[in-house]
C-alpha cells in the first residue's frame, strides 16, 4: 500500500464514519422521542416492556453516535497531518 493510498483510505474513513455517525444520531432522537411518548401511555406489561427496550436503544444509540464521530475526527486529523507531512 502507498502512502497516497493510506491518505485515500483515511479520507474515506473519515467521510463514512461522519455519516454514520449522523444517523445513529438521528436513531438516537428517534428513539429518544418514541421512549417520552411511552412514558405517556397508560401503563401495561407491554408499554414497559417497550419503555425499557427504548430506553436501551437511546443509551446504545447515542454511545454509538459519539464514539463514530470521534473516530471521524481522529482519521481527519490522521489525513491532515499525513498531508502535512507529505
Amino acid at each position: 500500500m502507498t502512502f497516497e493510498s493510506f491518505r485515500d483510505v483515511l479520507w474515506t474513513l473519515s467521510l463514512l464514519l461522519g455519516w454514520l455517525s449522523v444517523a445513529a444520531l438521528g436513531g438516537a432522537w428517534y428513539a429518544k422521542e418514541k421512549f417520552r411518548a411511552l412514558l405517556k401511555a397508560p401503563l401495561t406489561d407491554e408499554v414497559e416492556r417497550l419503555t425499557h427496550l427504548w430506553e436501551h436503544r437511546v443509551g446504545f444509540l447515542m454511545k454509538a453516535g459519539l464514539s463514530m464521530a470521534v473516530l471521524s475526527v481522529l482519521s481527519l486529523a490522521a489525513w491532515l497531518v499525513t498531508e502535512t507531512l507529505w
